[in-house]
């Protein structure tokens, strides 16, 4: 067979006054947030700015939603956004201010700001999550939820608050509630302290977003193996399961089996087996449950050493195998956390201020809330199935041509698109509650 020659054809390249955006998912996050009452939520959240020039505060807070719903984590984006005046149109935005700008508003804000935004925060996940709980109850049947935290790294050793965590890294602890792929509590706390930081009130924000009496499971690493938790997951009703990984917190569990039969083991497939044990911690109220896991096998080959997997569960009336697959889906929470770390460009904070930071990851969280908004409310329900990550390269990232007549705003899209089918399901389901053409500012 004749190889074909790559002969890419001579271009000429010239610039165009058509109103084209590669940001033409702005729209569809715009009428999504107005949907969900974000903007007056945004109003509320912050007073800072006392003279009626530039960006407004909701301006502000607004763009750097937006830039960050489009995976752009950096402040300089927003130079990107402000140049973009079609993508400004479409968001209702009459000013974008400077990147240098906003780390200056950024760096005003205190700690009532901050709270604020994390008010806000909690407050429109509440709104957005009857969607994401009513898909989990029809897929799984119960609701899962996780909570973790996760240290955030820094260059250098201007970042006020920054200090050495356990891992020897400097930087900040994130910690953050999730209740299916929604991040429904977030707070970016110093560096170097306690790896579940506040998590009492991270499950109190959380518990708004499941209606009283829904199935829910919460899932969580060693850190989190602390009675006060149980106790807490006990008064919402919810079941857990947690992961026992601290030698010594395992020992007294891993005793209670040691010389059994091999017939009192359960196999559950995947080369492993798993037994029922009890326990009552030092300290703790009750006797509890573990399961415990055995692998004796690796591809076929026997190991000189069984491997144990000790985990913390609420109920021994479902299958061995079940409690386990339940508890493993934990992994699939853990990357809905990574995801708007990497796909929001959030690994990083932007400025030196400790509560400048703060309130820029509070952001992060209501643009991760905004996108799962948009996946679960405006595109097919084969979409849900993803992470945020497509919903940003084929929605928000989509290039378009917007065109003026009369009163009317038309975007058009190329037919040549990846995802024709979600922007399709997108432009159906907004055009049916779209709002009045003047509410898009020229």
């Amino acid at each position: 067979m004749k190889n074909r020659k790559i002969r890419p054809p001579k271009v000429e390249f010239e610039f165009t006054d058509l109103d084209l955006t590669a940001f033409s998912g702005a729209s569809i996050l715009a009428q999504t947030a107005r949907r969900f009452g974000l903007f007056e939520l945004l109003d509320e959240a912050v007073k800072v700015k006392v003279r009626a020039r530039g960006a407004s505060d909701a301006e502000t807070l607004w763009s750097m939603i937006a830039s960050l719903a489009r995976g752009h984590g950096a402040l300089s984006d927003l130079d990107a956004l402000r140049a973009d005046t079609v993508a400004r149109a479409l968001l209702g935005l009459g000013e974008v201010p400077e990147a240098r700008r906003a780390g200056e508003w950024l760096a005003r804000l205190g700690a009532g700001d901050v709270k604020g935004l994390w008010g806000a925060a909690v407050k429109f996940a509440e709104r957005v999550a009857p969607a994401i709980v009513g898909h989990e109850l029809e897929t799984r049947g119960y609701v899962p939820l996780f909570i973790d935290g996760t240290g955030i790294e820094v260059g250098g050793h201007l970042f006020e608050r920054a200090r050495r965590n356990y891992d020897g890294e400097r930087g900040y602890w994130l910690h953050a509630a999730f209740v299916g792929g929604l991040w429904t509590a977030g707070q970016l706390q110093p560096g170097g302290g306690r790896v579940t930081l506040n998590w009492r009130k991270l499950l109190e924000w959380s518990a708004g977003a499941v209606p009283a009496g829904t199935p829910a499971w919460l899932r969580a690493d060693n850190a989190y193996y602390k009675g006060e938790l149980v106790r807490a997951c006990a008064a919402h009703g919810w079941d857990y399961s947690i992961s026992v990984t601290n030698d010594r917190w395992r020992a007294p569990v891993l005793e209670q089996i040691e010389g059994l039969a091999d017939a009192a083991w359960t196999d559950i497939g995947m080369e492993e087996e798993a037994i029922f044990a009890t326990h009552r911690p030092s300290g703790w109220d009750e006797e509890q449950r573990y399961v415990v896991v055995r692998r004796r096998t690796e591809n076929g080959q026997a190991l000189l050493i069984p491997r144990h997997t000790v985990m913390l569960v609420s109920r021994d009336d479902l299958p061995l195998k079940e409690l386990v697959r339940r508890h493993r889906g934990k992994q699939g929470q853990e990357n809905a956390f990574k995801g708007p770390l990497r796909d929001m460009d959030l690994h990083h904070p932007p400025c030196r201020g400790y509560r400048a930071n703060q309130a820029f990851y509070a952001l992060g969280q209501i643009a991760q809330v905004l996108l799962r908004a948009v996946q679960y409310e405006a595109l097919p329900k084969s979409a849900r199935r993803h992470g945020i990550r497509p919903v940003i390269r084929y929605v928000m990232r989509t290039a378009a041509y917007m065109v003026r007549t009369a009163r009317r705003v038309c975007l058009r899209f190329a037919k040549t698109n990846f995802r024709l089918d979600w922007l399709y399901r997108a432009m159906v389901s907004l055009e049916a509650r779209a709002p009045p053409a003047a509410a898009f500012s020229s």
